[in-house]
């Protein structure tokens, strides 16, 4: 899947006064919603896109400030404020019975989002969650482990990775646990959405949230533990980033969840595993 594929497969949509990425595919009752992470885009979706597409409307943007959607300068960079575009883009599509699925820094965004349901901000139609390997170290706060990184040096070493295109080609395949699964041409593709619309002018605000999520913890932590949706994490259990251990604890504090382990997998199971991720998703 090329750059100029993709984007064909979608369309721009304006939520407020920013125009956001949307592909729509499917049809069906059941919404299946996907966050893509930190520094990438939503054709980290796209070997599982035909599949998924079959049982769910499946809906996946690229968050603002990533890939084809606006990269505005003068943007506050916030989970806050791209929970806010998410849910006015719900109400735009109109969309009920949603599965939320969420990456890395997706994942931060999902927990504001089912914050906002547990207090009754508006009516959220959200049904069900699906977490993948975040940035966010669950584990951390409370019991901090050996070789765990911090989300403050993931987001630097992000930012690093983006000095140099063979120096980003290096660093983007150490993020797998069989780098030949992620090649030349799927980093190029990454590379160049990345640096879409002078995205390299604000790629460094685009870490913010590594700072925010420390402020807004507790208060997040707080609807891990209340959340009353069905639940599940699944993860590539050879992560870099998001270590076992931290998997395990985010699996006993999130209420209602179950977890589930993809062996011989890195930081992106949709791409270094799609079929067991497909199967994982549409288990019962």
């Amino acid at each position: 899947m090329n750059v100029k594929e993709w984007s064909e497969m979608g369309e721009m949509i304006a939520v407020g006064n920013l125009n956001v990425f949307v592909i729509d595919k499917g049809e069906g009752e059941n919404t299946l919603f996907l966050l893509h992470g930190y520094a990438t885009s939503s054709i980290d979706y796209y070997k599982v896109l035909p599949e998924l597409s079959r049982h769910f409307r499946v809906i996946l943007i690229d968050l603002v400030g990533f890939g084809f959607s606006d990269k505005p300068k003068d943007f506050h960079y916030s989970v806050v404020d791209q929970a806010d575009i998410v849910l006015n883009l719900w109400r735009i599509l109109e969309l009920k019975n949603v599965t939320l699925l969420s990456h890395n820094l997706g994942t931060v965004i999902a927990l504001e989002i089912l914050t906002r349901k547990q207090k009754n901000f508006s009516n959220i139609s959200l049904e069900k969650l699906i977490f993948l390997n975040s940035t966010v170290s669950f584990h951390e706060e409370y019991s901090p482990q050996e070789g765990t990184e911090s989300l403050q040096d993931f987001s630097n070493r992000i930012r690093l990775m983006f000095s140099s295109y063979s120096f980003f080609n290096k660093k983007m395949k150490e993020f797998f646990y069989e780098e030949q699964v992620f090649d030349d041409e799927e980093v190029k593709a990454r590379w160049v959405l990345a640096h879409h619309n002078n995205g390299r002018e604000v790629i460094d605000f685009l870490a913010n949230y590594s700072v925010e999520s420390k402020l807004l913890w507790d208060r997040w932590f707080t609807a891990i533990e209340k959340n009353k949706l069905p639940s599940k994490i699944i993860v590539g259990k050879n992560d870099s980033v998001f270590k076992e251990v931290e998997a395990i604890y985010f699996a006993k504090e999130l209420a209602n969840s179950t977890l589930h382990f993809i062996e011989n997998c890195g930081h992106y199971p949709m791409l270094e595993k799609p079929e067991e991720f497909v199967n994982f998703v549409l288990k019962a």
